[in-house]
């Protein structure tokens, strides 16, 4: 006594597990599916190195404005050198007096 239980499929279904099971159709799957998260050009890895791009142009915006501001600096000390001692390290002329007011 063989019994076989056999599940009637709807043609929507047939058509579908078709349509899912045909080999040409799995190996363009996954092959877009390793292209885009593990292929070493991965769309992840793509964002994150772009996302570093945009952090160091910031930061040599920044090193560009700190670089011409030390810039400007030098040239004012290299100018003003009595100046520039006087306020910063409080030296004085032999006989003179400081008076440092804030």
């Amino acid at each position: 006594m063989k019994t076989r239980f056999q599940f009637k499929m709807s043609p929507k279904m047939v058509r579908a597990s078709k349509l899912l099971l045909n080999k040409y159709l799995f190996a363009t799957t996954i092959f877009i599916v390793w292209i885009c998260f593990f292929d070493r050009n991965a769309f992840v890895t793509q964002w994150s190195l772009g996302r570093t791009i945009n952090k160091l142009e910031d930061e040599k915006v920044f090193l560009i404005r700190e670089s011409e501001a030390t810039r400007l600096l030098q040239q004012d000390i290299i100018a003003n050198k009595e100046k520039y001692a006087r306020e910063k390290y409080f030296m004085k002329r032999p006989g003179e007096q400081v008076f440092i007011i804030e």
